[in-house]
């Protein structure tokens, strides 16, 4: 079991459970940053401060570009999809 991932003294807190993107922190971004740093860290050579910098700029553009993707993502009517399925009508 690996237990390098576990944060002490993080409080839950108190959001909507129905979508996982409101169930995400906004102080967990730059743990996720890191996280994407030290993993490329141990696949791409870094030589200096100048090479990390550079690979840190590069991870938090993307990371603001999937967390951006990610919270504007229009919700689908799911409501409507499922009534559907149960009624034996077909979704075009």
């Amino acid at each position: 079991m690996d237990t390098n991932n576990w944060r002490p003294g993080r409080a839950e807190p108190a959001m909507d459970t129905t979508d996982w993107r409101t169930q995400l922190p906004l102080d967990d971004r730059p743990w996720i940053v890191n996280k994407m740093l030290d993993t490329f860290k141990r696949y791409l050579p870094v030589s200096g401060q100048e090479d990390l910098h550079e690979l840190r700029e590069i991870i938090v553009r993307f990371e603001e570009n999937i967390y951006t993707a990610a919270t504007s993502q229009v919700r689908l009517p799911t409501k409507n999809m499922t009534e559907d399925c149960y009624t034996g009508d077909k979704i075009s």
